[in-house]
């Protein structure tokens, strides 16, 4: 009934292997390895186990929703006919062969729509599963499950062990970047760390700030409950770090550097990310953006515009850390992050997937305090063995902002 469009990779047909003993579990997949296909490969095996079988994907956002539609069209040939949409915007009147919910969504409606057929639950970036509420979209007895994620277990918490293990099962299967760059399924890519200073205003908040941070440190040390205020006070001083004035013109100057190719800038704050929409303008820069700042017609369009090269650059805050794809992606500017170690990962692979001319992705990443360099030179470590990485200072004024490579 319908058929795989690509040969799957080698390691998609182990994987497969290990989902067909139990038909559950959970894979984790670097972003750009090639997930989509090895879903799809399952989808072609539930449906030849069960003929009148149905596949519910629940995805986190409305960005995901809108690239499985493309994926199950063009890799197993589905016909809009047979594709049932529900989320805040849409819900179908009734269930078709393929439904995609929004996990929002997904928490009321799926549990009624699913009886009837053989039911196979896919939920893709199912780390964002792993919560009290979001755990509902997960109920229900069902004939096969696959979670996928390039980071399935939580950073901060037990959700995936408490709420995704028991609903999809464990982890059967994990491909990394070192395999995904042995295998050729990733582009090369290079690392290039930029270092700069805080304005003096901005490096006396975040000195005061790592003071108080040491003096409640102590406090904790000596059987002090204030793991919430100080969760807080980390919080403050990543958001000094986050909003430094220099991480515009920087990312800016980065930018018009790399004035051609194709590139995703990343913010943390929807002020900063118009600004360098803006300050990009004057270059010539076919520039837009993507954030919840922006009504979903347009978002959507200046989304659609970026893959098919209409803009080259694209400025987002996190809306984009899951869920597109545009190969020919081959410069990330991070202007500003957050210290999780998931964001990063999907932020890399923003860039990684490789395309026809594409000969290495580059990701800048802009740093000013010793917390962010310790981060950095952790992953360097990491990836030594898959990525060239280099090291940069950039200028301390705005007005000379541009980094040299050394």
């Amino acid at each position: 009934m319908y058929s795989l469009r690509h040969e799957p990779r080698p390691w998609q047909v182990e994987a497969s292997q290990r989902w067909r003993e139990n038909l559950r579990g959970v894979v984790s997949v670097v972003t750009g390895g090639g997930k989509t296909i090895f879903a799809a490969q399952c989808i072609e095996n539930f449906l030849s186990k069960f003929a009148d079988g149905r596949a519910h994907i629940v995805v986190p956002t409305l960005v995901l929703l809108d690239q499985w539609i493309v994926d199950v069209k063009d890799e197993l040939g589905v016909a809009d006919s047979d594709i049932a949409l529900y989320s805040g915007e849409e819900k179908a009147k009734e269930p078709k062969r393929f439904n995609i919910f929004v996990i929002n969504t997904a928490r009321e409606l799926l549990r009624k729509i699913y009886p009837g057929a053989p039911a196979f639950l896919i939920v893709d970036e199912c780390h964002r599963a792993g919560s009290e509420k979001n755990a509902l979209a997960l109920r229900g007895k069902f004939d096969a499950t696959l979670g996928l994620s390039a980071t399935p277990v939580r950073e901060y918490d037990e959700g995936f062990e408490t709420y995704v293990v028991p609903a999809l099962g464990g982890v059967i299967y994990e491909y990394d970047y070192t395999d995904a760059k042995r295998d050729g399924v990733v582009s090369p890519f290079e690392l290039i760390n930029v270092q700069f200073d805080l304005l003096p205003h901005e490096a006396a908040e975040y000195d005061a700030l790592s003071q108080r941070l040491a003096r409640m440190l102590r406090r904790r040390e000596e059987g002090a409950e204030i793991d919430e205020p100080l969760k807080a006070l980390l919080q403050r001083r990543a958001a000094v770090s986050a909003g430094s004035l220099l991480r515009i013109p920087l990312a800016v100057k980065l930018a018009v550097a790399e004035k051609g190719k194709r590139c995703l800038i990343f913010h943390e704050r929807v002020d900063a990310a118009n600004k360098i929409v803006r300050a990009l303008r004057p270059f010539e820069t076919r520039v837009t953006s993507y954030h919840t700042g922006i009504p979903p017609d347009i978002r959507r369009d200046n989304l659609w515009l970026f893959r098919r090269g209409m803009f080259d650059t694209l400025v987002c805050c996190r809306a984009l850390d899951e869920g597109m794809n545009v190969p020919e992606t081959s410069v990330a500017i991070v202007a500003s992050s957050t210290a999780s170690h998931r964001q990063r990962i999907q932020r890399l692979g923003r860039v990684l997937r490789p395309a026809p001319g594409k000969s290495i992705a580059t990701i800048y990443t802009l740093f000013a305090t010793e917390a962010e360099r310790t981060r950095l030179e952790k992953e360097a470590d990491r990836l030594a063995e898959v990525a060239t990485i280099g090291w940069a200072r950039a200028a301390v004024s705005i007005d000379a902002a541009t980094p040299n490579r050394r």
